[in-house]
């Protein structure tokens, strides 16, 4: 299998989370906290990832495997993260 493009990763995989993409799971909180976005940008989360098939990851695995999270407003936030508010 060859690497997807950045446009079918996005499709792909919609529980990513990024300053850019904003995914359901993200909005409920955990312990008082929300999760902030793991990545400026999807680029950067693509350019961090690894899918199915790449070194490191079964062909035949439904996940994606991210590293390097760059957490750019920190790990937690008192409120949920909307890319509105940041802009």
């Amino acid at each position: 299998m060859t690497r997807p493009t950045l446009a079918e990763a996005k499709r792909d995989y919609p529980h990513r989370f990024t300053m850019e993409h904003v995914p359901a799971w993200s909005r409920k909180p955990l312990n008082g906290q929300h999760y902030a976005p793991q990545f400026r940008s999807d680029r950067e989360w693509y350019e961090n990832t690894i899918f199915p098939g790449e070194p490191g990851i079964d062909r035949r695995a439904g996940y994606c495997q991210t590293s390097n999270q760059s957490w750019p407003l920190g790990h937690w936030l008192t409120e949920p993260y909307s890319p509105r508010r940041a802009a």
